[in-house]
């Protein structure tokens, strides 16, 4: 899903003129998902969809990172 929700975004090819990236606006997606538990709670799932988000952003923006535990 988040591959097609990047790729919709790339379709729309709205332009980004202060990027020094790309000319058009890209999207980064951290993805994470986990089974509730005691221990879990809403802001583990947060943070590690936070940490794959800025994974893809490391890895050269513009993708849809998961988070593996």
């Amino acid at each position: 899903m988040a591959e097609k929700i990047k790729k919709a975004i790339a379709l729309l090819t709205i332009p980004h003129a202060q990027s020094k990236v790309s000319q058009y606006v890209t999207l980064s997606l951290g993805v994470a998902s986990l089974i509730p538990s005691p221990q879990l709670s809403p802001e583990d799932l947060i943070a590690r969809a936070d940490q794959a988000l800025y994974a893809a952003k490391h890895q050269g923006r513009n993708q849809a990172i998961a988070f593996l535990d």
